[in-house]
């Protein structure tokens, strides 16, 4: 399983240079948690609109992708996980610990932030 970072799910809702990529990357399937959702809807409002962004996420929550809570379980993982991982935005560790305890081969993203971890970023 893959998981897919939120800048992916942004992109493949307005035209850039990664939407079809991205499109792509959603069609095949993989794992994204709640948070995802939030700042993919905050980007795709930024760079379209508000109607837009809603319908966006809803087609996100009507696609085959695998959608992960974050709970409480999640954020302590994050947090026991947060000396270690210093260069990790915490939004960043909330995703990477959401892979993690979902047995994720790959994390889908455009993010450099990611590498050099345990499991191996990608962009498709």
């Amino acid at each position: 399983m893959k998981f897919i970072d939120s800048n992916i799910l942004a992109y493949a809702f307005y035209e850039n240079e990664f939407q079809e990529n991205s499109r792509n990357v959603i069609r095949q399937g993989g794992l994204v948690d709640t948070l995802c959702l939030i700042e993919a809807f905050n980007i795709i409002e930024m760079q379209t609109s508000r109607e837009i962004a809603v319908q966006s996420i809803r087609g996100l929550l009507r696609s085959n992708l695998v959608m992960i809570n974050i709970d409480i379980n999640v954020v302590f993982e994050a947090l026991k996980k947060s000396p270690r991982f210093k260069k990790l935005k915490f939004l960043d560790l909330i995703h990477y610990m959401v892979a993690v305890l979902n047995n994720c081969e790959t994390i889908v993203s455009y993010d450099s932030d990611f590498d050099q971890l345990e499991i191996t970023r990608t962009e498709n």
